[in-house]
């Protein structure tokens, strides 16, 4: 599976706690990289953009949704494009939603992709988009029914990258990215202090930083040829139950019968996430489950050898 990007130009939008590693990542594979952000950042040198080197990628500030700023912040791109990668979420500071966020965003990223003449456009989505609370496994094909605001927002971004006129040379990918967790977001805290009969029992999900930026890099390495939009789950393929994390974790377990039961809770994800077509393509979690993450952030995970740790 090729991984080298020797002298491939690529722009990536969104350089947050998962966007800024990936453009790292990318960087070191020869990728010459751009980032763009809307929240201001320290340029170097001087204030002023520096060139794509092996130094690492080039900080850029404006909003894709913007098309008269992509005069401003466009002008520093190369006219032709390799790839975009996005990694969306909406900022509380700037007061937006995922509604007003994400299909705007996605639209302005494809007309940039064809402008550009992109040969790849990957998006980082999220398995909330089914919306499953009854404990089953969510397939990539499975046919969605929105119930919540943020479900119609993701797919109404998805749709921007399905869409009839978009049925160009550009080859689009949707990761649909579960449960993200890893150095600076540990998950450990929503299982290790609550006794397991208080919590709610259901099948969780999750992802490694490191693994969703190894899916992100191979699917801009190596896209499939066929120009339509993929859709790949992206998580460690490990189901568990709320209750089995946290007594991993040594939360105590309290006299009264174990919950199971949703009738009186709010709505709540709840299904395994399938991930069989992203291990087809030959990608491997680092973590293959969120126990081994767990461990790897320091905690003490009973059942889980040490041997068998990453």
């Amino acid at each position: 599976m090729p991984d080298q990007l020797d002298g491939q130009s690529v722009l990536l939008v969104g350089p947050g706690w998962l966007g800024a590693p990936t453009a790292r990542a990318l960087s070191s594979r020869g990728a010459r990289v751009w980032t763009l952000r809307r929240s201001p950042f320290v340029a170097e040198r001087g204030g002023e953009p520096r060139a794509p080197s092996a130094e690492g990628p080039v900080a850029l500030q404006g909003d894709i949704r913007d098309p008269a700023a992509a005069s401003g912040w466009g002008r520093a791109l190369p006219a032709t494009l390799d790839a975009i990668v996005v990694c969306l979420a909406p900022s509380r500071g700037a007061g937006d939603t995922h509604e007003t966020t994400y299909a705007a965003s996605l639209e302005a990223a494809m007309r940039l992709a064809t402008s550009r003449c992109c040969r790849a456009l990957v998006y980082t989505s999220s398995t909330g988009v089914y919306g499953r609370t009854d404990g089953g496994i969510s397939h990539e094909d499975d046919v969605i029914v929105a119930a919540d605001p943020k479900q119609h927002a993701l797919l109404a971004a998805e749709a921007a990258l399905r869409a009839p006129q978009h049925a160009t040379t550009v080859t689009r990918t949707i990761l649909r990215v579960a449960g993200l967790y890893g150095p600076g977001r540990d998950p450990a805290p929503r299982f290790a202090a609550v006794p397991v009969d208080q919590a709610l029992d259901v099948w969780c999900n999750f992802s490694w930083r490191d693994d969703v930026v190894a899916a992100i890099v191979q699917r801009v390495s190596d896209p499939d040829p066929a120009y339509e939009a993929r859709v790949f789950n992206c998580a460690d393929g490990t189901p568990l139950r709320t209750s089995a994390i946290a007594r991993a974790l040594g939360a105590p377990d309290a006299p009264s019968p174990l919950r199971t039961d949703n009738t009186m809770m709010p709505r709540r994800s709840n299904q395994q996430i399938h991930v069989a077509p992203l291990l087809a393509t030959g990608w491997r979690p680092s973590m293959p489950s969120v126990l081994h993450g767990l461990r790897a952030l320091g905690h003490g995970v009973a059942g889980l050898a040490s041997e068998v740790v990453p």
